[in-house]
């Protein structure tokens, strides 16, 4: 198994020790010096790459490429002036390649077997839970493919501290646990951390009423029709079709191999989960209508009745069970198995499921585990053709590069008990399939869309100050990185790592390329999870390993 070299598996003390320790190998390296040759050595991060290189034994420069997907402007440009700012050392000789987003995730899934010289301009997607962001990227269980631990790091004080935080139940002891994985990521920098996302949603005031921007990446269209959180959205131009965009194409309808926010993001009016999460981040009932928890490692789940798929097939606890179980082997294998040890069906509407250890964030994560029908089992249902769930809204139609579109589902379980309407409001919604921020913007201005997703932030200011439109903003759960092949020297070396995470230029970035829209990111966990990155902490983690 590849590991990162340099001792990647040192154990930092709880944060307590630490704040009286100065960073780690630049105490005393403040100022500009000669290497002896033709390099100019200037300030703490670049002492410290130098050092790095000296212990891999490596002359620099050393040559490599910085990658990113050309769909995504801002990615592009932020790409570039961390390109620009590691070539104005003398310690680099940096490259900058921007490809298509198949041909991105191709490189970035194979980039540790293939002993890519690669540095990888990303972001990290997660939910309501810490675990959402670690897990996937950094544990050694999660290797790519299969996993989103891209460059193969390993660190078994890492794997152990991310096991102890999902297994935790008490909120302050997560707290804890959570802040000394976080410094101890930050000092080993498999990543460094660039920008902690906004989701940002422009629409036509004319034209919508009650749009609220959900939290989550790959989520936002959720307050279409939620009526276990309360939400709806109206068309207030007498039309019955909403017509907004996606910003990539659209890749699988099954979940078990969804693996991008556009692909999540149309079909979560389509499948529904056995809970749902608000928007303040509190867990509410959907399929399940409620649950308890028996025992350290079992639950149990009353479910609702009378729903129906869009097939017409009755929910039952087998399709509950069959929506788990298919998780095995599949590249979203622990969504599921990083807890689930089995299920006992005490009735059509009554489980009790079985979970390998206790896991603390069990009742987010089913929020993100789509209910699908039983009869995928037998192949008489196949989701790679078309989603079908329980939710507010069927597929009708994926005309690839141009548009997905749904209708409201008039067999959906609702019954208008609350404070949302029975039936959506909105009988057709049509996403079209615009790559270009400009196409977007000019779609939506000329009436073509009523909302838009992604439109570049230097845009935002003017519709701000426009009355026919509504900028509607909120913290997300999502942040940008920079990947490192942590499986090739130097950048086997943690010192190289963390001086180059030192020298990207987080402030520039969030104002020049994203105008404000974000804010600069120092640990994995984004801001939208308050309590486990509070500002004492930041300023903490800032001084210490990235000043």
């Amino acid at each position: 198994m590849p590991g990162t070299g340099d001792s990647d598996s040192t154990q930092l003390p709880r944060r307590p020790v630490l704040e009286g320790v100065g960073a780690l190998g630049i105490a005393g390296l403040a100022g500009c010096i000669s290497t002896g040759g033709d390099v100019d050595v200037d300030g703490e991060a670049e002492e410290l790459i130098y050092e790095g290189f000296k212990e891999e034994g490596v002359e620099p420069p050393v040559e490599t490429t910085i990658y990113a997907n050309s769909e995504t402007e801002a990615r592009v440009r932020w790409a570039q002036l961390v390109q620009n700012e590691l070539d104005s050392t003398d310690l680099f000789d940096v490259s900058f390649r921007q490809i298509a987003f198949t041909e991105y995730l191709d490189l970035v899934n194979s980039m540790a077997a293939e002993e890519e010289n690669a540095l990888i301009c990303l972001g990290l997607v997660g939910g309501w839970d810490p675990h959402s962001y670690v897990y996937p990227a950094f544990h050694s269980d999660n290797f790519a493919p299969n996993g989103l631990n891209i460059s193969h790091f390993e660190n078994e004080a890492v794997d152990r501290l991310i096991e102890d935080g999902v297994r935790e139940s008490d909120t302050d002891e997560r707290v804890e646990i959570y802040e000394e994985l976080q410094e101890l990521l930050v000092e080993a920098s498999p990543f460094s951390f660039v920008r902690s996302h906004e989701e940002i949603v422009v629409y036509r005031a004319d034209a919508i009423d009650g749009f609220r921007t959900y939290p989550i990446t790959g989520d936002e269209y959720t307050s279409i029709y939620a009526p276990t959180l309360g939400v709806y959205t109206e068309l207030t131009t007498g039309e019955d079709e909403l017509i907004g965009d996606v910003g990539t194409g659209i890749s699988s309808y099954d979940p078990t191999t969804i693996n991008d926010d556009t692909s999540g993001m149309v079909t979560g009016l389509i499948y529904e989960s056995l809970l749902e999460v608000d928007f303040d981040g509190s867990v509410r009932p959907s399929l399940a209508t409620d649950w308890r928890r028996i025992d350290e490692t079992t639950y149990r789940f009353d479910l609702r009745e009378g729903v129906t798929f869009h097939t017409g097939d009755e929910f039952t606890a087998e399709d509950v069970r069959t929506t788990f179980e298919r998780y095995e082997e599949t590249p979203r294998e622990h969504d599921v198995y990083d807890w689930y040890d089995g299920m006992e069906i005490l009735d059509d509407y009554r489980i009790e499921v079985s979970l390998t250890r206790p896991y603390g964030p069990l009742e987010t994560i089913l929020s993100g585990v789509p209910i699908v029908p039983s009869a995928v089992a037998d192949g008489s249902v196949d989701l790679s053709q078309r989603p079908v769930g329980t939710g507010p809204y069927r597929f009708v139609e994926h005309q690839e590069g141009r548009l997905w579109r749904m209708e409201a589902n008039d067999s959906h379980w609702y019954d208008g008990s609350g404070d949302v309407p029975e039936t959506p409001p909105i009988e057709t919604i049509t996403l079209r399939i615009i790559p270009e921020g400009s196409s977007r913007r000019a779609a939506l201005e000329t009436g073509e869309t009523h909302l838009t997703i992604g439109l570049p932030n230097g845009s935002l200011e003017a519709y701000e100050a426009d009355d026919e439109y509504v900028v509607d903003r909120t913290l997300s759960g999502g942040v940008d990185f920079l990947g490192f092949p942590c499986y090739l020297e130097p950048f086997t070396n943690r010192k190289v790592r963390r001086g180059i995470g030192m020298l990207v230029p987080r402030d520039r970035i969030v104002e020049d390329v994203f105008h404000g829209a974000g804010s600069p990111a120092y640990t994995p966990i984004p801001p939208l999870l308050e309590q486990f990155v509070d500002p004492e902490f930041e300023a903490h983690i800032v001084d210490e390993y990235l000043n």
